[in-house]
């Protein structure tokens, strides 16, 4: 039998039994070799080599009790109870492919013993296991301080959509084994959830924990080999810790928890202590986020304008539009706390909306009251900028509010762009329509460069962490210019962004940038102060 057609019969019978433990064993006479297994028998039994020993892969104790039944090609479902104490219902299946004999051997579990406690991808203890470990530890009259370390790897699912989820387990297995490695008399590691890990530590002095810390990232450190391709792990880590007090579990979760919410907020891969005042920074995320469900409908949103100085007149025409929420509950909550949570929740689609409608109505008022016809930027989410039906819903807006094309500039960035095909397609498309596109925080990107020949870009906007460096860093000089220069060349417009002092304005004169905008010359203002500001006077 082919390795294709071996392939393709157990996948079937994985189908059938996605539940299940699945192994195919080959006979020879009254001897057994395993041919191939699937996830959950690889986790049952924790050993696999193709064309080893049946007994070899069983153990011994644990074959002699399944042999018999496969010997007289028992098809009727048995239990068996293996070694430790676990209880399976077990189904043998007989045929035979190309003159060779082989069997299927289909366990399900229905007592558990050890392995309830065991996660079946890891090995590592479980979920279920830390709360039975912390009742223990309650139990225990110990003066030590306990350390609830949460290890969250970075980015994980970038992974799972590259290399497909059987290549992307094999490297959470191999992150297990290594974290494995670290537990101790004084330490334990449990699976939490797909890509999270739990550590509980006893220590003394803290120090004790921040060595124990940089052990855990020197683990990642040296590359996963998945395919002959060598791939780089990182991690955020939030920490909790508790003395002989009372030991709520929960209550450390979500401390450690709010600890790990601030490291990847602020960089990631690297750890923080919980401290009271992160209470402050992480307020309850589901809770935040069913809120922010009602935003639009209480009224709770609002568009604040940031002006864009012309270097060349000295005079603003141009402003950005920039969300603001006043939660009830919450009071100003910063965006860059509730758009990630807009973003990951899907909300972002139709709050996104509802600001490109809001600012196409402040078009209207402004018109009608006489005002100056102004450009007024509007940042459009990856989300929504790949939704089918956006180009559709700007024209549907140009026209509901009648609003001048040329006076409606839609900023994207470069997450918006990675497939060429589809972004040069929205992007002829909005062009038609007569608006302008500007590309957000330029520089950040690995291949922003490109995207200056390939698509149909207005504007480019520097990123403030450029010009906040101007002055201090020759090589933050010399890529700003280079920016402008080359977006010169190209007949684009540029804008910097976050210019705050008068020495980086003078910088950026010097290179003839055509905008800035920045706390240098106002903040984000209200509608209403926008128009006392700026078009009454």
């Amino acid at each position: 039998m082919t390795k294709k057609h071996m392939n393709n019969i157990l996948e079937k019978l994985i189908q059938l039994n996605p539940f299940d433990a699945v192994a195919v064993l080959q006979q020879f006479d009254d001897r057994f070799i395993v041919e191939r297994v699937n996830e959950k028998a690889l986790a049952l039994f924790n050993t696999f080599e193709q064309g080893m020993e049946a007994e070899a892969y069983f153990k011994t104790s644990n074959w002699q009790l399944l042999k018999p039944n496969i010997m007289q090609d028992a098809h009727d479902i048995y239990m068996i109870t293996l070694d430790d104490n676990s209880e399976f219902a077990v189904s043998i299946q007989s045929f035979i492919e190309d003159n060779v004999h082989y069997v299927c051997l289909v366990l399900r579990v229905m007592s558990a013993g050890e392995n309830a406690y065991r996660d079946e991808l890891t090995d590592l203890y479980n979920r279920r296991a830390l709360y039975e470990r912390w009742k223990k530890i309650n139990s225990l009259k110990d003066e030590k301080s306990i350390a609830l370390i949460l290890v969250d790897l970075d980015r994980f699912k970038k992974f799972n959509e590259s290399l497909g989820k059987t290549k992307a387990d094999s490297l959470l297995r191999e992150v297990s084994r290594r974290f494995k490695k670290l537990s101790s008399e004084c330490c334990d590691v449990f699976r939490y959830s797909g890509d999270e890990f739990v550590f509980i530590m006893y220590y003394v002095d803290r120090v004790e924990v921040d060595e124990f810390t940089k052990n855990i990232f020197n683990c990642l450190k040296k590359a996963f080999i998945v395919d002959e391709q060598d791939y780089f792990m990182n991690a955020s880590i939030g920490i909790a810790t508790v003395g002989n007090e009372h030991r709520n579990l929960d209550k450390l979760l979500n401390e450690a928890d709010q600890a790990l919410f601030y490291v990847k907020n602020n960089g990631r891969t690297t750890y923080r202590y919980y401290d009271k005042q992160l209470s402050h920074y992480f307020p309850n995320e589901a809770l935040m986020e069913a809120h922010l469900h009602r935003a639009i409908e209480l009224d709770e949103l609002t568009v604040h304008f940031q002006p864009q100085i012309d270097l060349n007149t000295n005079r603003i025409n141009s402003f950005e539009a920039l969300i603001r929420w006043n939660n009830r509950k919450f009071g100003m909550v910063s965006p860059g706390q509730f758009i990630p949570l807009a973003e990951s929740s899907g909300l972002i689609l139709s709050i996104g909306d509802w600001v490109l409608e809001r600012v196409c109505q402040y078009q209207k008022e402004w018109r009608l009251q006489g005002f100056r016809p102004v450009r007024i930027a509007v940042n459009i989410s990856p989300k929504q900028f790949k939704q089918k039906n956006f180009v559709t819903r700007v024209e549907q807006l140009l026209k509901k509010y009648e609003v001048d094309p040329q006076y409606l500039e839609l900023e994207i960035t470069e997450s918006s762009m990675t497939n060429l095909h589809e972004t040069t397609s929205i992007l002829i498309r909005l062009k038609k329509l007569g608006v302008y596109v500007s590309v957000d925080d330029f520089g950040t990107g690995y291949s922003s460069l490109s995207y200056l020949k390939t698509y149909p870009i207005d504007i480019i906007k520097i990123d403030q962490s450029f010009i906040a460096d101007i002055q201090k860093d020759k090589k933050n000089e010399a890529i700003v210019a280079a920016i402008i220069l080359l977006s010169h060349t190209l007949g684009m417009e540029v804008i910097a962004e976050g210019v705050e002092e008068e020495v980086q304005e003078q910088f950026l004169r010097k290179f003839n940038c055509q905008k800035v905008q920045g706390y240098l010359y106002d903040r984000p203002l209200p509608a209403n102060q926008i128009v006392e500001q700026y078009f009454m006077n």
